[in-house]
Parts: structure tokens; C-alpha cells; sequence
């Protein structure tokens, strides 16, 4: 590594901004959402558990930031248009490719794709800049 290290907070601040992003991205996309699984509201309440859900989401956001921010460092790359960069790139190579593989055998609509891939770039991008422009920590 560079002489830098894991800066935790931020890791933890990007991925609390990546949770919170999906709460508002999907109450404002709802009904496009909602129509591309198939279910209602009342129906994924019934048929799911809220709670390991949410456990599972915000997991998963620490592990994108966790992962973001250390190829950031192994690849020297600082700065919030240097995060972006990385986070869109890692975007398109795994998360766009991977979901679009999988709507696509799904016959899901383009607009399906959108919301549910929309998301994780918008997400990414902001855990990238938020990476970016939080200063590392030297080691010791």
C-alpha cells in the first residue's frame, strides 16, 4: 500500500449516505419499482422480513465502501473526481454488466433497469466522492 490506511469513518459516512439514498430513491421511484418486481408494497411487507433487509443493505453498503476505498488507495487514486472515476468504472464493470445479464433473462424493461441499477451508480458516486475527498490518514 501507499502509506495510507483505511480511513473507517469515512467508510462508515459513505456507506450511511448510500442507505439513505436508497430509502429516497426508492419512495420517489415506488411505483416504476414496484411494477418491475412484480409486487405490491402490501405484498413484500407480508412476504419479507424488514429488518434482515435492512441489516443485509447497510452490510453491503460497508462492503462497497470498504472495497472502493481500498482500491482507491492500492491504485493511488485521490481526490473526489479520482473516487468518482473509480466508483463509476467498478460501476459499469460488475454492477451494470451483472444486473443487466439479469433483468435482461428476467425480460425486464429498460425503465427497470434504470431504477435498479440507477441506484447502486448514483450510490457508488457519492461513497467514491465522499472517499475522495476525505483526507487519509498517514500510517504511523
Amino acid at each position: 500500500m501507499s502509506g495510507e490506511r483505511v480511513n473507517y469513518p469515512a467508510v462508515i459516512l459513505a456507506a450511511v449516505v448510500h442507505f439513505v439514498l436508497g430509502s429516497i430513491w426508492f419512495t420517489v421511484l415506488q411505483r416504476p419499482w414496484l411494477a418491475s418486481v412484480g409486487k405490491t408494497l402490501a405484498e413484500l411487507r407480508q412476504q419479507g422480513n424488514a429488518t434482515l433487509a435492512y441489516v443485509v443493505a447497510f452490510g453491503a453498503n460497508l462492503i462497497i465502501a470498504s472495497v472502493l476505498a481500498r482500491l482507491m488507495i492500492a491504485l493511488g487514486k485521490t481526490g473526489v473526481a479520482c473516487g468518482m472515476g473509480l466508483a463509476a468504472l467498478l460501476w459499469l464493470g460488475f454492477t451494470a454488466t451483472t444486473m443487466a445479464t439479469a433483468l435482461v433473462f428476467e425480460a425486464q424493461s429498460l425503465e427497470a433497469f434504470a431504477v435498479i441499477a440507477g441506484y447502486p451508480l448514483v450510490g457508488m458516486l457519492l461513497m467514491g466522492a465522499i472517499l475522495g475527498a476525505w483526507k487519509k490518514k498517514a500510517v504511523s
